[in-house]
């Protein structure tokens, strides 16, 4: 999730928590410790892989905020005074609520890290949905004009966190029921065992792009669970063979795809020096490309199949304005277009 809505999330627990023993400090206080696991994108400057290696690794695992958090409330005891269980409280949950926060989106959590790096992903909603956002942000505003000592304050807070965690089992419950259509499609089609993931699209939650499986044929679509409706698979057959198995065999690509979750999908090209295999993260893309992602890497080899040189990152760029992609996917969302 984006920081502001981490932050968000941290206030809410620390207004519906200690809001009227700490007031407006338990606000700062649990926004300020649920961004705080985000810290380790300072990372990133060393290297071109160092986001997808450490974000949402040590700082995100599960024993991170019952050590760090009891830590933190102490030191925000002996600084500020106050109860030493309600600082300690806050500053558990507001650390902990990050990557449980985190783990219902798509990109993936280390939540064992240093113990293992698999990484777990739920998809129910986008890294930004502004319904999500603004429910914790009216709770907080709610606290502010009643008084964050009074009642009122208190019900809000509790309130909102219980309709923020019911928005985000709504979003398991749309990708079960997009994969659940998906599925029943492609058997009228008559492909069988396939499998079958719906990931969540920005800004809203109705609409998923899915990817379904069925050996070396993968399928792209998108359906609303809004208005749902034949979905318009694209299709192709994922690259393999030497050059893709060579491609694999780099510590780069070894990353990518364990970055990816089982969706790092490859095709082969010619260049002038050989051939360049690209891998793509199919969780992320638009539509009227199903193939591209938002992200990937790339390796050249040369005629022979030996990589000339360590493979590159890349980002691909853009060629809709982002006010018609917008349009479109908001369009798609309610079943207008």
């Amino acid at each position: 999730m984006d920081p502001l809505t981490h932050g968000l999330l941290g206030a809410s627990i620390g207004q519906a928590l200690a809001g009227p023993v700490l007031g407006r400090r338990a606000l700062v206080a649990g926004a300020l410790a649920s961004m705080a696991p985000d810290l380790d994108m300072l990372a990133i400057g060393s290297g071109p892989y160092a986001e997808w290696i450490w974000h949402r690794s040590y700082t995100h695992s599960l024993w991170f905020g019952p050590v760090v958090g009891t830590l933190a409330g102490y030191a925000l005891w002996r600084w500020l005074g106050g109860p030493l269980r309600t600082w300690m409280a806050l500053a558990v949950l507001a650390l902990l609520a990050h990557p449980l926060l985190d783990l219902v989106t798509s990109y993936g959590t280390q939540l064992l890290a240093p113990f293992s790096h698999r990484r777990f992903a739920l998809g129910a909603v986008a890294i930004i949905d502004p319904a999500y956002s603004l429910v914790l942000a009216a709770g907080i505003l709610v606290g502010l004009r009643a008084g964050l000592a009074t009642a009122a304050s208190t019900r809000a807070a509790r309130q909102v966190l219980a309709v923020s965690t019911l928005y985000l089992a709504l979003g398991l419950w749309v990708n079960a029921r997009v994969e659940a259509e998906a599925r029943a499609q492609l058997r009228a089609q008559g492909v069988e065992a396939a499998e079958v993931t719906a990931y969540p699209t920005l800004l809203q939650l109705p609409f998923r792009r899915i990817v379904a499986r069925s050996g070396d044929t993968v399928r792209v679509g998108w359906l609303s669970a809004l208005r749902p409706r034949p979905i318009q698979w694209e299709s192709f057959t994922q690259a393999s063979g030497p050059l893709v198995e060579a491609a694999r065999a780099t510590p780069e690509v070894r990353v990518f795809e364990w970055f990816a979750m089982g969706e790092a999908t490859p095709r082969v090209a010619a260049a002038p020096e050989g051939s360049v295999v690209e891998f793509d993260d199919l969780r992320y893309g638009l539509p009227g490309a199903a193939r591209d992602g938002f992200w990937g890497v790339r390796l050249r080899l040369s005629g022979d199949g030996r990589p000339l040189g360590p493979a590159e990152r890349f980002d691909r760029e853009l060629h809709t304005p982002v006010s018609r992609l917008l349009r479109t996917l908001w369009r798609e969302t309610l079943g207008l277009s």
